[in-house]
């Protein structure tokens, strides 16, 4: 039976991969910093006895090495982990404090990063393995409230492509997934300008339904393709307005989020 780690499982497209891999038939390690949550989603699973609970604060990047010992010696190894952790963020560019750029570093860029790294060493001493990030579409172009959270995506997105570059031909498979918006509760967790949740001034965003969207990253999972995006036609158009059209894109972008 494949172990699969997934981080950031607690809610949302997390959550929701987490169902769609249990019924695969894999045992799935879930890791979120809220342990009961992660325990009631464990007991919702199509296979909850195949289901194991390893809470952490994945922000404390100097507590990874441990945590990823734990969970490969009491497994026997990790399969394929997916990354799926993130952190939003709706603030004015000019007035966004470094430690809220900070948070989203640490949490969307640094932590996928690092765990990598400690995965990849021990996945390439036994010649196979997958790692899966979840970016954004919001790392193919800038957002006026969105600075930091979208380079933090980029970022993440150029170091990805680095680590297949070096690792992909030595029989790892490192992959990146690049979805849209989603109907998830991750702008009330959104960070304002000085760090702090939006919570309930946080704007309502309409997207794709987590449980479609895991769907389509599962089945993308199962290929050897570097990136995929996991986005709606009108996002997609919106790519081909960005490459093509630039001046035409940031001049709706901004009408669209009032600040034309």
């Amino acid at each position: 039976m494949e172990t699969v780690w997934i981080a950031g499982a607690s809610r949302g497209l997390g959550a929701a991969l987490a169902h769609v891999v249990s019924a695969s038939g894999c045992r799935v390690v879930l890791t979120a910093r809220n342990a009961p949550e992660l325990e009631k989603l464990r007991t919702l699973l199509p296979h909850p006895e195949n289901a194991v609970v390893a809470p952490a604060d994945l922000t404390q990047t100097h507590d990874l090495a441990a945590l990823v010992e734990r969970i490969w010696l009491e497994h026997g190894g990790i399969h394929r982990a997916f990354f799926c952790a993130g952190l939003a963020q709706w603030s004015n560019p000019l007035t966004t404090t470094p430690a809220a750029e900070e948070q989203l570093l640490a949490l969307n860029y640094r932590f996928p990063v690092q765990a990598a790294k400690l995965l990849a060493a021990r996945m390439l001493a036994q010649g196979s393995g997958q790692l899966v990030a979840v970016g954004s579409i919001a790392a193919e172009f800038g957002q006026p409230e969105s600075a930091a959270y979208g380079a933090s995506k980029a970022a993440l997105e150029r170091h990805w492509e680095s680590f297949y570059a070096a690792w992909a031909h030595r029989g790892l498979r490192v992959q990146l997934m690049q979805p849209g918006v989603i109907q998830t509760t991750i702008m009330a967790s959104a960070l304002d300008e000085f760090g702090a949740a939006l919570g309930q001034q946080a704007k309502t965003h309409t997207g794709q339904p987590p449980e479609a969207v895991a769907q389509r990253l599962w089945a993308a999972a199962q290929t050897n393709r570097f990136k995929t995006y996991l986005i709606s036609p009108t996002e997609r158009l919106a790519l081909l307005l960005h490459r093509w059209m630039p001046t035409l894109f940031y001049t709706l972008l901004r009408q669209r989020h009032g600040t034309a």
